[in-house]
């Protein structure tokens, strides 16, 4: 699917040149905010992967991501008069998880209240030498199906924080939390993720 929509034309009907690769989000958004479809055009082709990253967090389903990320160019395009000139990728993404949330057709289950750091801990191999999970973070396939066994929230955090490499400020800012609420958020994401990893294969950990 091509997630560049459909775009106006700039004055007088024409692009206005090549973009350079060193171009910042920020004065991208400016031309595309006065018209300049070329602009856009390399907004997407810079940040269709992260943001496809984002929308497989959110759905856990590559088809529903790949609507959400046409979605999210879409309504971005649509909504650049409104960019203020704020980190273009936190705007991006904050686009991103409202389209997911508009698409989601069933909630995948929260991890319940009783989800105490010392059971993370345990399950996640704290004081446990031979526990270490530096094998399986090499397999990118058992990774990606501990993501998937996680809760929505949980994916999302742990891509924008750990894969996208937002600051805590920024992602903080996505999610619509304070930054003392993301890093335990965080914390205990990155927990749940070490216990995926070491469960045995084919085991059901949503809500764990």
């Amino acid at each position: 699917m091509d997630p560049t929509p459909a775009q106006p034309a700039t004055p007088g009907g024409h692009d206005r040149g090549a973009i350079g690769d060193d171009a910042t989000d920020e004065a991208l958004m400016a031309r595309v905010v006065a018209g300049d479809r070329a602009a856009f055009t390399a907004l997407v082709l810079r940040h269709r992967g992260r943001v496809f990253r984002i929308a497989r967090s959110l759905t856990a389903d590559d088809a529903a991501a790949e609507d959400v990320l046409q979605e999210t160019f879409v309504a971005a395009l649509r909504g650049a008069a409104g960019f203020r000139g704020e980190a273009f990728r936190a705007w991006l993404y904050t686009i991103a998880r409202h389209q997911a949330a508009r698409s989601r057709r069933r909630a995948v289950p929260v991890p319940t209240d009783d989800d105490t750091l010392e059971a993370l801990g345990a399950a996640a191999g704290w004081g446990d030498p031979a526990a270490g999970t530096a094998a399986a973070l090499d397999d990118r396939e058992r990774v990606a199906r501990a993501l998937d066994a996680l809760s929505p929230d949980d994916r999302e955090l742990l891509v924008l924080r750990d894969v996208e490499g937002l600051s805590g400020d920024e992602t903080a800012r996505v999610l619509g939390v304070g930054v003392r609420a993301m890093k335990s958020r965080l914390h205990r994401a990155r927990l749940r993720l070490a216990a995926a990893l070491r469960a045995p294969e084919g085991a059901d950990h949503a809500g764990s």
